[in-house]
């Protein structure tokens, strides 16, 4: 199964090819340019590439949210227009649990607590255990995890965590700084590859192949495809105060 993984999440994205949770072929976004900028040239060469190494794309796997309100919409659109150009299936993932799934690429914790700044002194967090992650039959329960909490709720989360041996944090360094409060867990790999991986185990525990029918639980209608924000925007909320 080869699948077609992308997020931009923040500021910077990612976009890979996987096969099952392999990585095939792997681009960061926003390094250079603005994230906007760059994603048509290299989603056109990931695509130029599957078709010369002849790898056909049966999935389109998408990081749905919490994050940027502007990053989200950029990728679910994208994402759509993919799946409706291609005729593809869509998995939707949560972008907590796709950054806990290139946090933890080995046994040696068991806990990963996951935090993305929300900005206004509000974090979006989660906390995963590595078994759940990596088991299809656990898998289900962490793609919607996510919640919101105050930087200070945070803050006594995060140097909780970083004293436990058997727990990592994985977070950007406007939240959690490493020569302040401990190590930080920065994936290696792009979170693009923990979309893919997350939609791989979330496929496998719906018992789907490329070729079965797309009416899966496992899929979401591209037309249905919808962003987590878990809180409205800031327009949206003097808008409402009005």
């Amino acid at each position: 199964m080869i699948q077609f993984a992308l997020e931009t999440t923040g500021k910077q994205g990612s976009l890979a090819v996987l096969s099952g949770e392999n990585v095939l072929f792997e681009r960061r976004l926003g390094v250079r340019l603005r994230t906007a900028a760059e994603l048509a040239v290299e989603l056109n060469s990931a695509l130029q590439w599957c078709e010369a190494e002849s790898y056909p794309i049966d999935v389109i796997a998408v990081a749905v949210g919490p994050g940027s309100f502007t990053g989200l919409r950029i990728a679910v659109t994208t994402a759509k227009t993919l799946a409706y150009a291609l005729g593809l299936p869509v998995v939707a993932v949560g972008s907590l649990s796709a950054i806990a799934a290139v946090t933890v690429t080995d046994d040696t914790v068991a806990n990963v607590l996951v935090g993305l700044n929300a900005y206004r002194r509000q974090v979006f967090t989660a906390e995963f255990s590595v078994g759940e992650l990596r088991h299809s039959d656990g898998i289900n329960g962490c793609n919607h995890r996510a919640t919101i909490v105050s930087r200070s709720e945070w803050d006594g989360r995060a140097a909780w965590a970083k004293k436990q041996t058997d727990w990592t944090v994985a977070a950007d360094s406007t939240i959690f700084v490493p020569q302040q409060r401990g190590h930080l867990a920065a994936p290696g790999e792009s979170i693009a590859v923990g979309v893919g991986r997350v939609a791989a185990r979330l496929i496998a525990a719906a018992k789907w192949s490329p070729g079965d029918s797309a009416s899966n639980p496992a899929f979401t209608d591209p037309f249905a495809l919808a962003t987590r924000y878990l809180r409205p925007s800031a327009a949206e909320e003097q808008a409402a105060s009005r």
